[in-house]
């Protein structure tokens, strides 16, 4: 009988964080009201004092950052708050296959799920991963949720980055060098 009410709870939970994963980026435009902001081929994203020019990434250069093990490294936007430096770089990092998956560590969680590239415009979809409970210090959820609003990457000084929605805060990863598909 407890093992039943067990199995039975852990598919409850199980099905609420996934719900609650899946819907992490939903967001709408109130009607009336677009996004005027253009990503120009040619733009430098603002990351330090770099003047080298950004490589937006697109279904002709995919293959540059495919079979890389990409580490978070920090969050980068414009306001004082939207900075972070992440703590443990090897603890969050996202892998990129030639079969449109992309695998993920979370702090104490891994994943994988579906990428969509079309033009420049990039789509990762929430896919499956593990659920424990990392603790309160960990960045899993911002993670996370900055992952499922990704809308386009590029390339600049050997650093992956990621735009979000907003097109002003941004992911920005270090090579961790070639992804062994036993670490994850």
């Amino acid at each position: 009988m407890k093992r039943t009410t067990y199995v039975w709870t852990l598919a409850v939970v199980c099905a609420l964080l996934t719900f609650s994963v899946l819907t992490l980026g939903c967001t709408e435009t109130p009607s009336g009201e677009e996004n005027d902001t253009v990503i120009d081929e040619n733009m430098t994203p603002g990351n330090g004092d770099t003047e080298a020019d950004a490589m937006m990434i697109s279904e002709e250069n995919m293959d540059s950052i495919i079979g890389t093990e990409w580490q978070w490294a920090e969050m980068s936007g414009p306001m004082p708050a939207d900075q972070l430096l992440v703590p443990d770089p090897e603890n969050y990092y996202l892998v990129f296959s030639e079969d449109d998956i992309y695998y993920f560590r979370a702090d104490c969680n891994t994943g994988s799920g579906n990428y969509t590239l079309e033009g420049e415009s990039l789509t990762l979809e929430p896919g499956v991963m593990t659920l424990v409970a990392c603790g309160e210090d960990s960045l899993d959820s911002q993670y996370l949720a900055s992952l499922n609003n990704v809308t386009s990457a590029a390339t600049e000084n050997g650093q992956l980055i990621l735009y979000l929605e907003d097109q002003e805060n941004r992911m920005l990863f270090d090579n961790g060098g070639d992804f062994e598909q036993d670490s994850a």
